[in-house]
């Protein structure tokens, strides 16, 4: 029986969130194209959201927006959340920290494309300090090459965000692999270890296969590629 709804558009980016999180935990899931809500029903959900994507929960019917809010609805369903208070923040502060990635990352949403001027200071700048934050995470919880995760000896949320993240960046623009290893390295080990857990590794070859290296699609993945040369 089908216990969830995705709606998102036809590329990664913020919608490969939630989708790697339901593949990990198995849940029945259909994805849906975002314009069946968005825009000109998206004030008519319960629960409205600004933009997708939306988790429609079949067993509430209960509609979720925002992919921070999405996460750690699963996150409690699931029992992916620390249990320390500490680390239970911390959790949720990861996933935010994701979404400031993903806002600054495409230039805060393409409010303007890049230039090579700026870019390249942004990814000497604040690209490589929010890898080290990340990476600083985890060394603080015990993350090491081959074991552990980002806040602690079991896996969580935190760890899944963190590799729809980066995984998924690296994966889009290889170039950004050596920005990773350069400063966070456990983290990018940690990243291909979530990769390759069972449940995860045959649905990313398969969006893969299927999207290619597609990030975000439209003018701004044509900017950021422009960047990449």
């Amino acid at each position: 029986m089908t216990q969830y709804l995705l709606y998102y558009w036809d590329v990664p980016f913020r919608g490969v969130f939630p989708q790697l999180f339901l593949e990990e935990i198995g849940a029945d899931y259909q994805w849906h194209d975002a314009s069946e809500i968005y825009p000109d029903k998206s004030l008519k959900i319960h629960n409205p959201g600004m933009a997708p994507p939306y988790l429609f929960d079949v067993k509430t019917e209960i509609y979720l927006a925002q992919m921070p809010a999405i996460l750690m609805h699963l996150a409690r369903e699931y029992d992916y959340l620390p249990k320390r208070t500490e680390t239970l923040d911390l959790a949720l502060k990861t996933i935010l920290d994701c979404n400031d990635v993903l806002m600054e990352v495409t230039n805060y949403f393409g409010q303007r494309m890049w230039n090579k001027k700026d870019w390249n200071e942004f990814r000497t700048a604040r690209l490589s300090k929010w890898m080290k934050i990340f990476e600083q995470t985890g060394l603080d919880h015990g993350l090491k090459s081959e074991n552990g995760y980002l806040l602690g000896s079991k896996i969580s949320v935190a760890d899944i965000a963190t590799t729809a993240l980066f995984g998924t960046l690296v994966h889009s623009f290889p170039e950004l692999e050596v920005d990773l290893l350069d400063h966070a390295p456990h983290v990018l080990k940690l990243c291909q270890r979530i990769e390759e857990r069972p449940a995860l590794r045959e649905f990313l070859r398969k969006q893969r296969e299927k999207f290619g290296q597609i990030y975000c699609g439209g003018e701004i993945e044509k900017s950021l590629r422009e960047m990449m040369f």
